[in-house]
């Protein structure tokens, strides 16, 4: 399979690796969401632009990794990139748990394209990948995004104060996650 193939596909959607021929399609993408996604997403450490074309060099070379699956949401009819999900802090055995970020870019939202999406990432999490466990951690006053983690099965299990730095400074957050069983529950027999 090439990084260009479906990994996963859904009714609407499907996830795949990003390449580097995306660059143009994602840059422009993010920089147009930019000002939306700003108050949830964090800055790179040593103070980079997450959206220049050297940091998305480093995207793509860190999306197919043991530690790190980052996938592009496309669309089935058209093979347009509507947003980004992805599995971080990989860790297996005894462990077998990882955190899941995502976004929409502003053109796509209130479609219903990040919950396809987290939904098309928790089956290759549990089914290809092997994981028991995924986690979210979501800014409690970003709706869009509790409403998404809540839709497609994940529970709350705590806040945590001061948990990620973003813009400068730390926010706290409510930690969400579903393990294998309950994914399995929730989805019914196959």
């Amino acid at each position: 399979m090439t990084s260009t193939e479906a990994l996963v596909t859904g009714s609407r959607l499907f996830l795949r690796h990003p390449v580097s021929d995306d660059r143009e399609e994602f840059i422009t993408i993010s920089e147009e969401s930019r000002e939306f996604h700003l108050p949830w997403e964090p800055i790179p450490e040593d103070g980079s632009d997450p959206i220049r074309r050297t940091s998305f060099e480093r995207f793509v070379n860190s999306c197919n990794t043991l530690a790190s699956q980052k996938h592009l949401m496309c669309r089935l009819s058209d093979g347009v990139i509507v947003g980004y999900v992805g599995l971080s802090q990989i860790f297996m055995g005894h462990f077998c748990s990882a955190y899941m970020g995502f976004w929409v870019g502003i053109r796509h939202t209130r479609k219903g394209y990040a919950t396809e999406g987290v939904t098309l990432c928790l089956e290759r999490a549990f089914t290809h990948l092997g994981l028991h466990r995924v986690e979210a951690n979501v800014i409690p006053r970003n709706a869009a995004s509790l409403a998404t983690v809540r839709k497609c099965g994940l529970k709350k299990e705590g806040y945590s104060p001061r948990y990620l730095k973003i813009a400068g400074e730390w926010y706290d957050h409510e930690r969400w996650a579903i393990t294998i069983e309950e994914w399995a529950t929730a989805r019914g027999p196959s």
